[in-house]
């Protein structure tokens, strides 16, 4: 399986890449040199589907970009620079200037990098004024850093790693020499992004079953079960989610009177934004047939797997009496959506090596605890009520009491103090995780 990498940089920071590039046999380089950094935009919007992942010549057009929402940053990456390239600018600078430079400034790098880097090599004579800075700092910007601290004459030389800067600084007749990153630090990344790529086409190749069951009550039931009103509206509904299944490149099955699957890919489904297509579902059959749906999503390798997902997620719906849309991962990470409301994450495996002997004698599951965890972080509650507990898992205070209780008794909440109810009886206690 060929990959294909996006290089975005200037043309001999791309060349420098291209040549480490040589030793991989699986990774195929499409090469986008720019000379101004606006020109980035438009080699990510119209080459977006061509690549697999995006190579960025440094840390400045990659946070650039990043900051602009051009690109996520689960899309790219950038070689990091080490003392080493530090240095190799430096000996570069003294070999041409033919002097020794003891003041110099230099920007982008970290100044814990550099000062490990000055004491290792134990040059402790050079005076180094440093411009750390985290994502993304216009090439002016840093021009007029190097260009005051010369103007003062505070420094003999500058080291930069924007091309753009000491082109700048040179044209100002500023000594100045650029920081490119070392062949190691190069194919590091390629490597990195090498496997990312493989990583992400093997999640869209996996099996997803979409869930779609009818909330009928009771009463409906008993007094509908074999009406042609309900026979119409099933009709209506099946049309509904045909429509739903031609999206998604998917194939409906009925199962039984209000249950349907439809097989397809997690690819297809990260095409049309899983969350927000069938949210709109629910509400459209609404409106359409006077149904109310749960829509349970199961993501696996297998058929089974993914089958068996879609089960779990059909038990943490039912809990539910209104239309909902449940997905549970490979990793048994679970995500509940209601109408309206952002979605809640939560994961049904235990919270840690740390916790798994507590979890083997406690009366209350790890996925209950990490359903609170994640409710209460939704809510931004850094104290939790049974009240709270009762109304996020739709039980009763009695209930929720019980729960806190066997979640103080093993150490994931302690109490840290009490609230009046507003009426008679004891004041609520109050507790906050220890997680």
């Amino acid at each position: 399986m060929l990959i294909k990498i996006g290089v975005i940089g200037p043309d001999d920071s791309i060349k420098r890449i291209n040549h480490v590039a040589t030793y991989f046999d699986r990774i195929e380089l499409v090469n986008f040199p720019y000379h101004q950094v606006d020109e980035i935009e438009h080699i990510l919007k119209k080459n977006r589907g061509l690549v697999d992942q995006w190579f960025f010549s440094g840390q400045s057009p990659f946070y650039y970009a990043l900051e602009k929402g051009w690109i996520t940053d689960k899309e790219g990456s950038f070689p990091p620079l080490h003392g080493s390239s530090f240095f190799g600018a430096l000996l570069e600078a003294q070999m041409k200037e033919q002097m020794l430079f003891t003041k110099i400034s230099i920007d982008t790098i970290s100044k814990q990098e550099i000062e490990t880097a000055v004491k290792f090599h134990s040059f402790d004579g050079i005076d180094i004024a440093s411009y750390p800075y985290e994502g993304y700092r216009s090439a002016e910007q840093l021009v007029e850093y190097h260009r005051s601290l010369h103007e003062k004459g505070e420094i003999e030389a500058a080291i930069t790693c924007i091309q753009s800067v000491q082109k700048s600084l040179t044209e100002m007749g500023i000594p100045c020499y650029r920081v490119v990153p070392t062949n190691l630090s190069i194919r590091m990344i390629l490597q990195y992004l090498l496997e990312r790529a493989q990583s992400r086409k093997y999640r869209k190749s996996q099996i997803a079953i979409v869930g779609i069951e009818v909330i009928y009550s009771t009463q409906t039931l008993d007094e509908s079960h074999f009406s042609y009103k309900m026979k119409h509206q099933e009709l209506d509904l099946k049309r509904n989610l045909l429509g739903i299944a031609q999206k998604i490149n998917g194939s409906m099955v009925q199962l039984g009177d209000g249950l349907f699957f439809v097989y397809t890919t997690r690819g297809e489904l990260d095409l049309q934004e899983e969350e927000s297509i069938f949210s709109t579902l629910t509400q459209e059959v609404k409106a359409h047939t006077d149904l109310d749906i749960r829509v349970g999503l199961g993501f696996g390798v297998t058929v089974l797997e993914a089958e068996h997902h879609v089960r779990l997620a059909f038990q943490h719906a039912r809990k539910h009496e209104s239309s909902i849309v449940v997905s549970v991962n490979e990793d048994k990470t679970v995500t509940e959506i209601l109408p309206s409301s952002k979605p809640v994450t939560y994961s049904l495996n235990n919270l840690g090596d740390e916790w798994k002997a507590a979890f083997n004698e406690a009366t209350v599951s790890s996925a209950i605890v990490s359903k609170i965890l994640s409710l209460s972080r939704h809510y931004d509650k850094e104290e939790i009520t049974s009240q709270d507990i009762s109304r996020w898992l739709k039980s009763t205070e009695r209930n929720g009491r019980r729960i806190l209780t066997e979640m103080e008794r093993i150490g994931i909440v302690t109490i840290s103090g009490e609230e009046q109810s507003g009426g008679r009886g004891r004041p609520r206690k109050l507790y906050r995780f220890q997680l």
